[in-house]
Protein backbone atom coordinates (compact mmCIF):
# COMPACT_ATOMS: atom_id res chain seq x y z
CA UNK A 1 0.00 0.00 0.00
CA UNK A 2 2.96 2.52 1.16
CA UNK A 3 4.67 1.47 -2.15
CA UNK A 4 1.58 2.22 -4.23
CA UNK A 5 0.62 6.17 -2.17
CA UNK A 6 4.20 6.92 -2.20
CA UNK A 7 4.82 7.78 -6.33
CA UNK A 8 1.64 8.98 -6.25
CA UNK A 9 2.31 12.08 -3.65
CA UNK A 10 5.00 13.09 -4.99
CA UNK A 11 3.18 12.66 -9.04
CA UNK A 12 0.70 15.11 -7.08
CA UNK A 13 3.10 17.38 -5.05
CA UNK A 14 5.52 18.18 -8.10
CA UNK A 15 2.44 18.34 -10.35
CA UNK A 16 0.91 21.10 -8.25
CA UNK A 17 4.02 22.82 -7.74
CA UNK A 18 4.52 23.38 -11.55
CA UNK A 19 0.91 24.57 -11.85
CA UNK A 20 1.71 27.35 -9.32
CA UNK A 21 4.54 28.00 -11.19
CA UNK A 22 2.85 28.37 -14.17
CA UNK A 23 0.12 30.25 -12.58
CA UNK A 24 2.49 32.75 -11.21
CA UNK A 25 3.73 33.37 -13.83
CA UNK A 26 0.62 33.98 -15.60
CA UNK A 27 -0.45 36.67 -12.56
CA UNK A 28 3.05 38.48 -13.09
CA UNK A 29 2.44 38.52 -16.72
CA UNK A 30 -1.37 39.84 -16.58
CA UNK A 31 0.04 42.30 -13.63
CA UNK A 32 2.13 43.66 -15.71
CA UNK A 33 0.24 44.35 -18.64
CA UNK A 34 -2.78 45.97 -16.46
CA UNK A 35 0.25 48.49 -15.43
CA UNK A 36 1.11 49.38 -19.05
CA UNK A 37 -2.71 49.83 -19.94
CA UNK A 38 -2.89 51.53 -17.01
CA UNK A 39 0.04 53.90 -17.97
CA UNK A 40 -1.44 54.46 -21.65
CA UNK A 41 -4.93 54.83 -20.03
CA UNK A 42 -3.92 57.89 -17.86
CA UNK A 43 -1.72 59.26 -21.10
CA UNK A 44 -4.76 59.03 -23.44
CA UNK A 45 -7.17 61.06 -20.89
CA UNK A 46 -4.48 63.88 -20.40
CA UNK A 47 -4.15 63.70 -24.29
CA UNK A 48 -7.84 63.84 -24.88
CA UNK A 49 -8.68 66.17 -22.50
CA UNK A 50 -5.99 68.67 -24.18
CA UNK A 51 -7.25 67.97 -27.77
CA UNK A 52 -10.94 68.75 -26.34
CA UNK A 53 -9.97 72.01 -25.00
CA UNK A 54 -7.77 73.43 -27.89
CA UNK A 55 -10.39 72.24 -30.34
CA UNK A 56 -13.03 73.43 -27.92
CA UNK A 57 -11.09 77.20 -28.04
CA UNK A 58 -11.00 76.91 -31.86
CA UNK A 59 -14.57 76.58 -32.24
CA UNK A 60 -15.26 79.59 -29.62
CA UNK A 61 -12.93 81.69 -31.53
CA UNK A 62 -13.47 80.44 -34.71
CA UNK A 63 -13.58 84.39 -36.22
CA UNK A 64 -9.68 84.32 -35.81
CA UNK A 65 -9.07 81.39 -37.34
CA UNK A 66 -9.31 80.32 -41.28
CA UNK A 67 -12.18 77.97 -41.98
CA UNK A 68 -9.52 74.81 -42.72
CA UNK A 69 -8.57 75.25 -39.23
CA UNK A 70 -12.14 75.37 -38.02
CA UNK A 71 -13.15 72.27 -39.65
CA UNK A 72 -10.50 70.41 -38.70
CA UNK A 73 -11.22 71.81 -35.30
CA UNK A 74 -14.47 70.51 -35.00
CA UNK A 75 -13.87 66.76 -36.50
CA UNK A 76 -10.97 66.28 -34.01
CA UNK A 77 -13.75 67.20 -31.45
CA UNK A 78 -15.59 64.62 -32.67
CA UNK A 79 -13.82 62.20 -32.98
CA UNK A 80 -12.20 62.67 -29.15
CA UNK A 81 -15.04 62.64 -27.93
CA UNK A 82 -16.42 59.30 -29.94
CA UNK A 83 -13.24 57.38 -28.87
CA UNK A 84 -13.49 58.74 -25.37
CA UNK A 85 -17.16 57.26 -25.37
CA UNK A 86 -15.39 53.99 -27.19
CA UNK A 87 -13.03 53.84 -24.14
CA UNK A 88 -14.72 54.16 -21.50
CA UNK A 89 -17.22 51.62 -22.49
CA UNK A 90 -14.43 48.74 -23.20
CA UNK A 91 -12.40 49.54 -20.62
CA UNK A 92 -15.02 49.92 -18.19
CA UNK A 93 -18.40 48.39 -19.24
CA UNK A 94 -16.72 45.42 -21.00
CA UNK A 95 -16.76 42.48 -18.55
CA UNK A 96 -14.55 40.46 -21.15
CA UNK A 97 -11.48 43.45 -21.19
CA UNK A 98 -9.91 42.36 -18.15
CA UNK A 99 -8.53 38.82 -17.93
CA UNK A 100 -9.97 36.23 -15.31
CA UNK A 101 -7.52 34.50 -13.02
CA UNK A 102 -8.61 31.14 -11.89
CA UNK A 103 -6.89 27.51 -10.85
CA UNK A 104 -5.55 26.01 -13.53
CA UNK A 105 -5.13 22.07 -11.31
CA UNK A 106 -6.98 19.93 -13.13
CA UNK A 107 -7.14 16.82 -11.13
CA UNK A 108 -7.63 12.71 -11.82
CA UNK A 109 -11.15 11.33 -10.19
CA UNK A 110 -7.71 8.89 -8.17
CA UNK A 111 -6.54 11.84 -7.10
CA UNK A 112 -9.19 14.26 -6.50
CA UNK A 113 -9.62 12.23 -2.68
CA UNK A 114 -6.28 13.38 -1.38
CA UNK A 115 -7.79 16.95 -1.91
CA UNK A 116 -11.43 16.32 -0.22
CA UNK A 117 -11.96 17.60 3.52
CA UNK A 118 -13.48 14.12 4.68
CA UNK A 119 -16.57 13.67 6.54
CA UNK A 120 -16.26 11.47 9.91
CA UNK A 121 -17.61 7.97 10.01
CA UNK A 122 -20.40 7.96 12.72
CA UNK A 123 -18.13 5.13 14.06
CA UNK A 124 -14.47 6.34 13.07
CA UNK A 125 -11.91 4.75 16.17
CA UNK A 126 -8.41 4.80 16.11
CA UNK A 127 -8.19 6.44 12.64
CA UNK A 128 -7.26 10.43 12.94
CA UNK A 129 -9.04 12.74 9.93
CA UNK A 130 -7.22 15.83 8.93
CA UNK A 131 -9.88 18.36 8.68
CA UNK A 132 -7.37 21.21 7.66
CA UNK A 133 -3.46 22.09 7.36
CA UNK A 134 -1.53 24.55 6.54
CA UNK A 135 2.24 25.28 6.31
CA UNK A 136 3.79 28.94 6.59
CA UNK A 137 4.06 32.23 8.30
CA UNK A 138 2.01 35.60 7.97
CA UNK A 139 -0.10 36.07 5.08
CA UNK A 140 1.81 33.13 3.33
CA UNK A 141 0.20 29.90 4.02
CA UNK A 142 0.14 26.86 1.43
CA UNK A 143 -2.47 23.78 1.63
CA UNK A 144 -0.57 20.66 2.99
CA UNK A 145 -3.84 18.91 4.07
CA UNK A 146 -3.87 16.35 1.26
CA UNK A 147 -0.12 15.23 1.74
CA UNK A 148 -0.97 14.63 5.95
CA UNK A 149 -4.50 12.51 4.89
CA UNK A 150 -2.25 10.59 1.98
CA UNK A 151 0.58 10.12 4.76
CA UNK A 152 -1.50 8.24 7.23
CA UNK A 153 -0.34 4.74 8.38
CA UNK A 154 -1.76 2.45 10.11
CA UNK A 155 -4.14 5.21 12.16
CA UNK A 156 -1.19 7.45 13.05
CA UNK A 157 0.99 10.05 10.97
CA UNK A 158 4.48 11.34 11.43
CA UNK A 159 6.10 14.47 9.31
CA UNK A 160 8.32 16.68 10.09
CA UNK A 161 7.43 20.21 9.00
CA UNK A 162 9.33 21.07 6.34
CA UNK A 163 9.83 23.06 2.77
CA UNK A 164 11.15 19.49 1.53
CA UNK A 165 8.63 17.12 2.97
CA UNK A 166 5.86 19.33 1.47
CA UNK A 167 7.61 20.59 -2.00
CA UNK A 168 7.42 24.32 -1.17
CA UNK A 169 8.25 27.15 0.42
CA UNK A 170 5.46 29.80 0.95
CA UNK A 171 7.99 32.43 2.69
CA UNK A 172 11.73 32.28 2.06
CA UNK A 173 13.89 33.33 4.71
CA UNK A 174 11.43 33.18 7.16
CA UNK A 175 10.77 31.10 10.50
CA UNK A 176 7.51 29.10 9.51
CA UNK A 177 5.16 27.05 11.27
CA UNK A 178 2.34 24.14 10.79
CA UNK A 179 -0.96 24.03 12.06
CA UNK A 180 -2.71 21.03 12.00
CA UNK A 181 -6.82 20.63 12.93
CA UNK A 182 -7.76 16.66 13.06
CA UNK A 183 -10.68 14.78 14.43
CA UNK A 184 -9.65 11.68 16.89
CA UNK A 185 -12.19 9.40 18.49
CA UNK A 186 -14.70 11.94 17.89
CA UNK A 187 -13.24 14.81 19.21
CA UNK A 188 -11.67 17.87 17.53
CA UNK A 189 -8.11 18.97 18.12
CA UNK A 190 -5.31 21.24 17.16
CA UNK A 191 -1.74 21.39 16.63
CA UNK A 192 0.96 23.74 16.01
CA UNK A 193 4.49 23.08 15.68
CA UNK A 194 7.52 24.90 14.48
CA UNK A 195 9.45 24.42 11.50
CA UNK A 196 12.03 21.47 11.55
CA UNK A 197 9.59 19.86 14.29
CA UNK A 198 7.96 16.57 13.88
CA UNK A 199 4.35 16.22 13.86
CA UNK A 200 2.68 12.98 15.80
CA UNK A 201 -0.63 12.07 15.18
CA UNK A 202 -2.29 10.83 17.76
Amino acid sequence: MEKTIEPEIERIRERLRQERETFDQHKAHENRWFQLRLVMGYASVVLLTAIMILSAIILLNHQRYSPNVVTAAGAALFVDALGLVISIWKIVFNPDFMTRLAPVTQLDRSQTRFFETPTPPVSAEDEPIILSAKYGAKDSWIDVAPLLRAKIRDGKLEVVATEEEFGEDPLPGEPKKLDVTYLYNGKTFSKSIAQKQMLSIP
